[in-house]
């Protein structure tokens, strides 16, 4: 297993927008560089908290939530990438990359899970803060 997995042409969402850049994967942790910004983000190993990959609209995504309720979202993998990211979670991150489907029909919404600033109720994220009509 190598010690540094890299992807290039891969997008990170950030509020709704999709910025291409680099993602790099190594035993300290992960590293996004936007190709347009020069921008780093840096995601230590030892925040992580899990992993999902998932079906997007520009093939497969992986989604990484932290410790701190941080969540990161990066599109742009190949179906065949999942096996060697997979391996690489256990082996350097010691987590399992969970494989998530997305409700895409219409007939299953699913249960609204709590966690961190967000609470989800598949296909969406809401936080917290911004709806003005929960209960308690």
């Amino acid at each position: 297993m190598a010690d540094t997995l890299e992807f290039n042409e891969i997008y990170q969402e950030v509020k709704g927008s999709m910025n291409d850049g680099r993602l790099r994967l190594n035993r300290q942790g992960v590293i996004f560089k936007n190709s347009k910004t020069g921008k780093v983000d840096n995601i230590q190993a030892s925040d992580l908290a899990e992993g999902v990959w998932r079906r997007v609209a520009l093939g497969h995504g992986l989604k990484l939530l932290t410790k701190s309720g941080h969540v990161y979202k990066y599109d742009g993998f190949r179906e065949t990438e999942f096996d060697k990211l997979s391996d690489f979670f256990k082996t350097h991150f010691h987590l399992d990359l969970a494989e998530k489907d997305l409700c895409v029909k219409g007939w299953n919404w699913g249960t609204v899970k709590f966690g961190g600033e967000f609470y989800t109720i598949p296909p969406w994220k809401l936080v917290v803060g911004n709806n003005s009509r929960r209960h308690s």
